[in-house]
């Protein structure tokens, strides 16, 4: 199976490239990022935007559906990023890479 592929903007790519963010979160549904397409095991392709330059692949070790975050160890500056973008959401799925 080919990789997922994950636009993150500047800043975002920044941390994962840099090691200091070992998760993704979006919203669970957002996109087709829902547990069918990421899952243990499989490989996600992080992109600067979406240039053809600049990526980082990570295989996801785990993953959680959550509706609050803050019950799941993710750094609250993480969670703070993801509602300024998303807004308050119903469901979330971590993604652990």
């Amino acid at each position: 199976m080919k990789p997922y592929f994950c636009p993150l903007k500047k800043k975002y790519y920044n941390k994962l490239k840099s090691g200091q963010q070992r998760s993704e979160i979006r919203p669970n549904g957002h996109r087709g990022w829902n547990v069918k397409n990421i899952y243990p095991g499989r490989q996600i392709l992080f992109s600067l935007g979406y240039g053809k330059t600049d990526r980082i692949l990570r295989e996801v070790w785990n993953t959680i559906v959550t509706h609050d975050l803050r019950q799941e160890d993710v750094v609250p500056d993480h969670i703070n990023a993801v509602e300024k973008i998303y807004g308050k959401r119903g469901s979330w799925l971590v993604a652990r890479v």
